[in-house]
Parts: C-alpha cells; sequence; structure tokens
C-alpha cells in the first residue's frame, strides 16, 4: 500500500515512522520471544495503529497469565496423642521432691491426613534436666509407616526440691515433617504445709547376694546421700561403715538355709561360731515381718512411700521362725516379700531368687526414708 503525498510516493511504514505511536497490549512480555503480526491499519489522519497477535498466541498468552502458582503439596505432618488410659502420663505433673516414682508415657503415633503426606519414618525420647537433653532413644525406625504405639514405663526420681525436667517425644515421616509432644515434671511438696517434711524411696532391683570372699555375706549398705545410696559390700568393707548397713544375707552350710540378719544380732558370734558374727559397737537394729498379701511381686516396683511403712506395719511377725533369733533373722526364700525396719527407714525385701544348695540369692529392696 502506497500514499500520495507532494507528488512522491512512499511507503506506508515510512509514513508511519513519524505518525505511528504504537502502544503495547498489556500482556506484552519483556524479553520474551515471540512471533508477532503486525496489522496495520490507516484512516485519514490516523495517529496509531492496532497491534494484533495471532489469535492462538494470544489465547494461550492470556491463560498464561491468569494461571497461579503451582498448588502447594498438601501434607497436614504426622501427630503424636497421648493415649487415654488411666495410669498414663497426658500432660504436665507435680511430684513429692526424691521420691522414687515410675511413670508410664503411652503415646499414638499416626501418619498425616493429607493426600500427600509421606509414611512415618522414625521416633525419639529426651530428657532435658538442668544439666542439658540427654537422649534416651534417637531415630528409631518406625515400625509401621501408618500409625505404632510409643509405650515407656521409667522410674521419675527428683534429686532437688524445685527441679524441673522435661521429657519429649518425636515423631517424623519421611517427608522431614515432625510432631512432639513434651511433659513437664515439677518435684516440689505437694502434701500439707510446702515447706514440711519430704520422704524419698530409693531401690535396688535384682540385687546378687553371695557370701563372699570372707565368707561372712554381703552386707547391704545404705547412704543416702548418695547418688547410688543402696550398695553390696562384704564385712571387711562393711567394718569402716557398720552404722549404714541394713541387713546381711547369709547361706548356712549347716542347716542349707538363706537368711537375712539384722547387724546387731551379730555382735553374738557363738550364736554362728563366729561366721558370720560382727561384734561391732557401731552395728543397728533390724527387725524383719512378713509383708501382708497386699503386697505383691505385680505392685513392688511401684509401691509408695506410705506403703511401704504400711507393710512393715500390717505385716506377720516371724519372732523366732530362726530359733533364738527372735525377728531379727528371716528366712529366705523364691517368692517371698518381707518388710524391716531400722529407726526411721523402713524398706521391703522381694526373694527373686535362691541358689540351690549354695550360697547366692537374688533380692530386690526398697526402702524408704523421710528426708533428714
Amino acid at each position: 500500500m502506497r500514499r500520495q503525498r507532494g507528488g512522491r510516493c512512499f511507503p506506508a511504514f515510512m509514513l508511519l515512522s513519524q505518525k505511528l505511536q504504537i502502544s503495547y497490549p498489556f500482556w506484552y512480555l519483556e524479553g520474551a520471544s515471540l512471533d508477532w503480526e503486525f496489522l496495520l491499519t490507516f484512516v485519514p489522519d490516523m495517529r496509531y495503529a492496532s497491534l494484533v497477535r495471532n489469535a492462538g498466541l494470544l489465547m494461550a498468552l492470556s491463560a498464561a497469565l491468569f494461571v497461579g502458582c503451582k498448588k502447594e503439596k498438601e501434607q497436614n505432618g504426622p501427630s503424636l496423642t497421648p493415649a487415654g488410659e488411666s495410669g498414663v502420663v497426658t500432660g504436665d505433673l507435680t511430684l513429692e521432691p526424691l521420691i522414687e516414682t515410675p511413670v508410664r508415657f503411652k503415646l499414638i503415633a499416626q501418619k498425616g491426613s493429607g493426600k500427600d503426606d509421606a509414611d512415618l519414618k522414625d521416633y525419639s525420647f529426651t530428657i532435658k534436666t538442668g544439666v542439658g537433653n540427654t537422649p534416651i532413644y534417637t531415630n528409631r525406625p518406625a515400625p509401621n509407616g501408618q500409625s505404632f504405639t510409643i509405650d515407656t514405663t521409667l522410674p521419675v526420681t527428683g534429686l532437688v526440691s524445685g527441679e524441673v525436667r522435661e521429657y519429649t517425644f518425636t515423631v517424623t515421616d519421611k517427608n522431614g515433617k515432625s510432631a512432639s509432644r513434651t511433659f513437664k515434671i515439677t518435684f516440689r511438696s505437694t502434701s500439707g504445709d510446702p515447706g514440711g517434711p519430704t520422704t524419698r524411696v530409693d531401690s535396688l532391683y535384682n540385687g546378687n547376694y553371695t557370701n563372699q570372699a570372707d565368707t561372712n555375706g554381703t552386707h547391704l549398705r545404705y547412704q543416702p546421700s548418695s547418688s547410688n545410696p543402696l550398695t553390696l559390700q562384704n564385712r571387711t568393707q562393711a567394718n569402716g561403715n557398720a552404722n549404714e548397713i541394713l541387713f546381711v544375707y547369709f547361706y548356712s552350710t549347716t542347716f542349707n538355709t538363706h537368711t537375712v540378719i539384722s547387724p546387731a544380732i551379730l555382735r553374738n558370734s557363738n550364736l554362728y561360731s563366729g561366721k558370720p558374727g560382727w561384734n561391732n559397737s557401731s552395728t543397728q537394729t533390724t527387725t524383719f515381718k512378713q509383708a501382708p498379701s497386699s503386697v505383691t511381686s505385680a505392685n513392688f516396683a511401684s509401691i509408695s512411700y506410705q506403703g511401704i511403712i504400711d507393710a512393715y506395719n500390717n505385716g506377720t511377725s516371724i519372732t523366732n521362725e530362726v530359733p533364738n533369733n527372735g525377728d531379727e533373722r528371716a528366712l529366705c526364700t523364691a517368692g517371698r516379700i518381707l518388710a524391716f525396719k531400722q529407726g526411721d527407714i523402713y524398706g521391703l525385701i522381694r526373694v527373686e531368687s535362691v541358689t540351690s544348695g549354695g550360697p547366692g540369692a537374688t533380692l530386690s529392696v526398697k526402702v524408704a526414708r523421710p528426708v533428714r
């Protein structure tokens, strides 16, 4: 197309180079490599041109403008929920200081409900104390990718009144998403006057007792101020701390009997022909009873401070069960539970097993006392 001006012909685009102002449409993308078709339409005194793109390309580009970003994956992540059962920790607790208390944590781990959630991968358990975090187990493989149960029971003993401990369980899925539950236990007196006496329960479970190297039996030493208060000693070791011995285990080859004996009665060595006699003025008097039927192997580990005292007060006398020994010597037979008392210290002994025809027994012991 040409237009005549002043007797000369000019190509249309030459004319437009001076007259035409092209306004790009709103869908123009700078730097895009696109094939455009220009349709230049002229009218008298034309001051603009219409720019039209190939119809198919126009539709595609317009659609791209209105398509949103890629939709995020639908992931809710895993969940960790305390089981609604009696005796299971479901929230924060306050416990008496210095009492050993078995606590049970039971949580249900479940895969997330989103359509893009991955299977469960692993789980961990950590205890936080005043000195930092202590991993109990880390990244244990999940036994089931959909759902599984974490069931843990452990003794909890506070060492300082006012101490706070945090027990944290975490489950992680294969997408790296995780869920955690933390249970805080505060050790503070909850009975009566907050400044009143506190109590303590110490345990030595499955301790092995024998007639040790000096053939005078095994002596159970109790050091309340120690982080490991219940220990086993032979006679030579016990001579230096006779006032801390609760009882002595001894096997009699003469009578083929396993017994526990009060330290005080051992002062009379004539009863034992020198074994296991112990003529030491610092030894203490311990008395024994048969524990009542309410104390069983099933509840032995969980019995409370007051329960131990009640077991002795309600126990059955064993006076002269071993002739001439009064209530200061008791026979040990497998499965038997004895209660004992020394001053303001009370205790329980569960006889796990005894060796047939020779020295040796496995005894579990629980000790209750006020904190001095």
